[in-house]
């Protein structure tokens, strides 16, 4: 697999979820949150991958991303999740929904 491109979709104070690509094609997320001496990431993967391809990624995330926000941190952490997304929900996207179910309705 070619190397990894991460685009972050949310940063707090002290977490930030980047979704992971390879190529066209998006492959997962990361959720990272920051901790007084470790960090803990939970990668959730879209996609099979090969112990060699995955340990790739998580070296990539390590040097990337969680050294560039912290250099000094004692222990990278990560849980690995194999996910399929269901679906995105929003209280703002539904309610744009429901406006135009009225619109279609007069």
């Amino acid at each position: 697999m070619e190397a990894a491109r991460f685009e972050r979709t949310v940063r707090t104070e002290s977490s930030e979820i980047f979704a992971i690509y390879g190529g066209a094609r998006r492959v997962g997320r990361i959720d990272l949150h920051y901790g007084r001496f470790e960090v803990h990431g939970t990668l959730l993967l879209e996609v099979d991958l090969t112990d060699d391809e995955l340990q790739q990624i998580i070296d990539q995330i390590d040097e990337e991303l969680v050294q560039t926000h912290d250099p000094e941190r004692e222990d990278f952490l990560v849980t690995v999740f194999k996910s399929e997304e269901l679906g995105f929900y929003s209280d703002e996207y539904e309610g744009d929904d429901e406006a135009g179910d009225e619109e279609e309705d007069r």
